[in-house]
């Protein structure tokens, strides 16, 4: 009979939590908390989750902690964890219960979903969504980006009453990717009233976030995305977390629309992390 091997060991924190515990107050520590998040942005969840619990005894009424206990357990697919800190997040803050709750829901349909590169848009009440990408140093726009807004252009043409968001900061040679793809759409055709620019967002979570202001502002309630096919689930569930309905993406030909396979549940860690920043737990204390 062979013997057991033994379990791999786990990383040590670079501290001892113990130690801190035992000289801390709430809200949970910063070096702990910083430290689990570092751990975790990278999928290290052992010591990550195990950083946390330590928080959690440090900080028993820190919401922030039980929010991202949920995530993370989810995230590593320990279902039972996952549901005993929403319990526990629920008593704390209930607002950010239900939040995160929702969140969760939007991962898992984002990431699971069929992508339909075919969604009826209506009229005005559906804005259609660019996102940006990267300038080159000269301020000019890359393949990939011409790309999306290819697809946007095709959308705007089926839809003449659709308003057009483009969104994206990281300026190049004093150029924002939005003012670059709002030129670029009225290069190819779209009227320049139907565009609307929002330029300061530097990440798929700030478009998100800076987006759904202007939404409400022009009275879309719909949005079809227009970005590539492997970032396409990550967008959707941070604008669907961030308060937008999603009924989309859009392509040049939806009849030859990009394949886009489901994520299943060990490959969701970058949709948490972007979760939990658009819900607005602290990455850092």
């Amino acid at each position: 009979m062979a013997s057991a091997q033994p379990a791999a060991p786990v990383d040590p924190l670079p501290f001892d939590p113990l130690a801190i515990i035992e000289t801390i107050a709430e809200p949970a520590t910063p070096a702990l908390y910083n430290a689990a998040q570092d751990k975790l942005v990278k999928g290290e969840y052992d010591v990550g989750l195990a950083a946390l619990d330590a928080l959690e005894l440090a900080a028993p009424s820190d919401a922030n902690v039980a929010a991202l206990q949920v995530f993370y357990s989810n995230a590593a697919a320990e279902t039972d964890a996952a549901e005993s800190a929403l319990v526990r997040l629920g008593s704390l803050d209930p607002v950010l219960h239900d939040t995160v709750e929702r969140a969760l829901d939007v991962i898992t349909a984002s990431a699971e979903s069929e992508v339909d590169y075919a969604p009826l848009l209506d009229g005005p009440r559906t804005a259609i969504v660019a996102l940006g990408f990267g300038l080159e140093g000269d301020g000019s726009m890359r393949a990939e980006l011409i790309q999306r807004l290819e697809g946007a252009v095709a959308a705007a043409t089926a839809s003449p009453e659709s308003p057009v968001i483009v969104t994206g900061g990281n300026p190049q040679n004093g150029v924002a990717e939005a003012d670059a793809m709002r030129q670029w759409l009225i290069d190819n055709g779209v009227d320049a009233g139907r565009i609307h620019v929002e330029n300061k967002a530097n990440s798929t979570v700030q478009n998100a976030l800076y987006t759904v202001p202007i939404l409400e502002s022009i009275g879309a309630d719909s949005v079809a995305i227009a970005t590539s096919p492997n970032h396409i689930r990550r967008s959707i569930s941070n604008f669907e977390i961030a308060g937008a309905h999603v009924i989309g993406a859009v392509t040049v030909d939806p009849d030859d629309a990009p394949e886009v396979e489901p994520l299943g549940p060990g490959s969701r860690l970058g949709l948490t992390v972007d979760a939990t920043k658009v819900v607005g737990i602290p990455r850092t204390y």
